[in-house]
């Protein structure tokens, strides 16, 4: 039956603390996410109960997790509840919120939250990018055009435009998130990118202000960078905003903000989100170098528990930056695609199983879900993790085919969401010829394996 979203909405709305304890809302392809003053106030038990897939925290913002239609609940949300779209809702100040206590899970938390909440508006402009490079790629392939097309070199560069110029439009997503000014987050991610920079970064020029040196490095397709700087930023906007006269406040907040931030950031900030995404790739560079394809396999096995706890959009960053300075993505994007298609074979399996109607129809409609459009939310929460044992038998199956993944070195070259139609995604040439083969190959690995053992492990009930 079709939902009514105006009714769903206000009973999440009447459960949250109404829309005066919302700071911020958006949604990704499945979740309604959500940011409060008091997180206390959201009831999360009555959350569980309305007709939604699921509802947990992740740090200190809520997850509802509602499916595909998504979007059509969001619209009706902002509609209702008088929020402006993906913008943050002043504060008040005049009231005084609970302390809370800083432990090392809540500050993880809210470095993932912040991070989320910067990479989710730009998923669409990453799989655009990345569709088309696959497009290039597989008119190249079958000959329709040449590498030195002006179509394909048309396409190429716009499709990278989306990487190369990563700083600037997370600046100004980053400044809405922690409610700086756009355009000055805009422009600390432009001045990362800046071609005199760039340039003189290239030629090795030795760079100072204020008799500070720059740490001389790229800052193209970098993300956490950015965030860090503008999350300082807001803090040093909303302080110069505070002590300013209000009859000079437009002029001195802007220029106080960028003539003391230029230092932060090149000295010192942008620096350290810089090392901090070399020493996390080094990590897992390490983890690959001592546990060799069984790492890949033991991360396509766990996969499902990231999207359950909300950490899937946090793995963006690595995976950019891996197509960045590789070209190739072995790790992120191979083990998200293998998992979704090893979460509809378990689905696929139950639906074929069971003896009940409603499951068989969920089981069915929801291995669809995980395979065309990538979307596991509803086969995960419906019916993998729902009755365990399928859950059990997609980790199996997804970690069979990543140890196929790991063997062969199958890589990602394009940055597309995990479903069927990434396959174009991982089109090799030259040496990686077999790449494309090789994922097909890996994939069916996991199917089966996933399928047999679901079909072993799982034991229908009368209870369903």
């Amino acid at each position: 039956m079709k939902k009514n979203y105006e009714i769903l909405a206000s009973q999440i709305l009447e459960r949250i603390g109404g829309s005066d304890n919302v700071v911020n809302v958006m949604h990704c392809y499945t979740r309604l996410r959500i940011n409060f003053k008091d997180s206390g106030l959201a009831k999360l038990e009555e959350l569980k109960k309305l007709d939604v897939i699921g509802a947990q925290f992740a740090g200190e913002q809520l997850q509802i997790i509602i499916g595909n239609d998504v979007k059509e609940l969001y619209d009706e949300f902002i509609k209702i509840s008088g929020i402006k779209g993906e913008s943050i809702i002043e504060e008040r100040l005049d009231k005084n919120p609970s302390k809370k206590k800083y432990t090392v899970k809540s500050v993880l938390a809210a470095v993932v939250d912040g991070i989320v909440s910067c990479m989710v508006p730009i998923l669409p402009m990453l799989i655009a990018s990345g569709i088309l490079k696959a497009i290039v790629l597989l008119m190249q392939q079958f000959g329709l055009i040449g590498i030195d097309s002006p179509t394909a070199i048309t396409l190429s560069f716009v499709a990278d435009a989306a990487f190369y110029f990563m700083p600037v439009i997370i600046g100004i997503f980053a400044a809405r998130k922690f409610g700086a000014n756009m355009a000055l987050g805009g422009m600390m991610g432009a001045a990362l990118i800046s071609p005199t920079f760039v340039s003189l970064v290239g030629e090795g020029t030795e760079l100072s202000i204020f008799g500070l040196p720059i740490y001389s490095t790229g800052y193209s397709s970098s993300v956490v960078p950015i965030i860090l700087s503008v999350w300082v930023m807001s803090y040093v906007e909303k302080f110069i905003s505070k002590h300013s006269p209000k009859s000079l406040r437009t002029l001195l907040e802007p220029v106080l903000t960028v003539l003391i931030m230029t230092p932060l950031t090149l000295v010192l900030l942008a620096p350290l989100g810089a090392m901090f995404s070399v020493g996390f790739a080094n990590v897992l560079s390490w983890f690959y170098a001592t546990f060799g394809v069984i790492a890949i396999a033991v991360f396509c096995a766990i996969i499902p528990w990231v999207v359950m706890f909300g950490m899937h959009v946090a793995t963006v960053p690595i995976s950019i930056a891996s197509i960045a300075a590789t070209g190739t993505d072995k790790l992120m994007m191979p083990a998200f695609l293998i998992s979704n298609f090893t979460q509809g074979a378990a689905c696929l399996a139950v639906g074929i199983k069971t003896k009940t109607v409603d499951l068989k129809s969920l089981a069915f409609s929801s291995a669809f879900s995980n395979i065309v459009p990538g979307i596991s939310e509803p086969g995960m929460y419906g019916v993998t993790l729902r009755y365990k044992t399928p859950m059990w038998g997609a980790m199996i199956g997804a970690a069979a085919g990543g140890l196929y993944f790991g063997i062969t070195g199958v890589s990602a070259f394009a940055f597309l969401p995990p479903n069927i139609f990434a396959l174009a995604g991982y089109v090799g040439t030259g040496a990686q010829s077999n790449n494309l083969l090789n994922t097909i190959i890996g994939i069916l690995i996991g199917m089966v394996v996933a399928f047999i053992a679901t079909m072993i492990l799982y034991k229908p009930n009368d209870n369903e």
